[in-house]
């Protein structure tokens, strides 16, 4: 995937981690992406939410 196609869905998973659709792990496998992908999406949301981790509950 290009970088922003990679972007846009990082925004999209942290739309809805904040709206309290559940964890933020779950949330991008939800997109069905490559591995490679999903690793790319997770490392963007993290750089750009560092309080969003993986064991991070929903917010809410």
């Amino acid at each position: 995937m290009k970088d922003f196609q990679i972007r846009v869905i990082a925004r999209a998973c942290i739309t809805r981690h904040d709206s309290g659709e559940g964890d933020i792990k779950g949330i991008v496998s939800s997109y069905k992406l490559a591995p490679t992908n999903e690793t790319r999406v997770e490392a963007h949301v993290y750089a750009e939410r560092p309080d969003i981790t993986p064991d991070s509950p929903n917010a809410q």
